[in-house]
């Protein structure tokens, strides 16, 4: 890190409005790039401080996301602490890509279903409601899931289901246009991806709201009523 780039802690912490604890937990995180010089004083990224500033979402607000889907959405996945809610109409195969605020925690091309129940592995709860899967998805799902077999990890293939929505550790949430595909993501092998549009939320009524109607579906709720149930698994 060049020093006209670097800035103190202290500066980085007044600019993030965090504690130390906190800012020195998105040092260990990855999301914050930083150094102790030789007297341990901290020396940290203007850049990396200025890049995790635009994502940061403050407390019961909500924010239109136009592009940027991936830093978004995905790297709040990454971050998840306690659990992970996905709603999507397709589900392809793909690899996690290196970020200005990922650092080195996911810049690796680990594939993202792999990198889901792993951390599941973790303790993390990670279930999924998806319509239709990609043939490669599912084929590199069966094969990890035999391999892994992580206790928290569900996924419910639900022919219905045609809602875009994730949920991080019951915090945050996404609701929107994209699916989990490269595509939808802005990681399109012949163009830059779809248009999408968006909401972030940390509302609390909303989150609420959002995690019934998932816990509905993924339960089974409206299965016995529903003439397309016979066309839905859960693994």
């Amino acid at each position: 890190m060049a020093n006209k780039q670097l800035i103190c802690g202290r500066t980085a912490r007044k600019y993030l409005d965090c504690s130390k604890a906190e800012f020195e937990s998105l040092v260990e995180q990855g999301f914050i790039q930083a150094y102790r010089d030789e007297y341990s004083r901290w020396r940290v990224s203007k850049e990396s401080v200025l890049n995790y500033a635009k994502r940061a979402l403050p407390s019961g607000e909500t924010h239109l996301i136009l592009e940027n889907h991936y830093e978004e959405v995905i790297e709040r996945i990454c971050a998840a602490k306690s659990s992970i809610k996905i709603m999507t109409a397709n589900f392809q195969r793909f690899k996690l890509k290196p970020t200005a605020t990922q650092g080195k925690n996911y810049n690796d091309g680990t594939p993202f279903i792999r990198f889901l129940m792993e951390k599941a592995g973790q303790g993390v709860s990670v279930q999924i409601i998806c319509s239709s899967p990609s043939k490669p998805f599912k084929e590199e799902y069966e094969e990890l899931d035999e391999e892994m077999n992580p206790k928290n990890f569900r996924i419910f293939f639900c022919i219905r289901n045609h809602a875009k929505v994730v949920i991080v550790d019951d915090e945050v949430a996404y609701i929107g246009s994209a699916n989990i595909t490269k595509a939808g993501l802005g990681q399109g092998v012949m163009s830059p991806g779809n248009f999408e549009a968006g909401i972030l939320t940390e509302n609390p009524d909303v989150i609420a709201a959002l995690n019934a109607h998932f816990s509905e579906i993924m339960d089974g709720v409206y299965c016995d009523d529903c003439h397309r149930a016979m066309d839905c698994v859960e693994y």
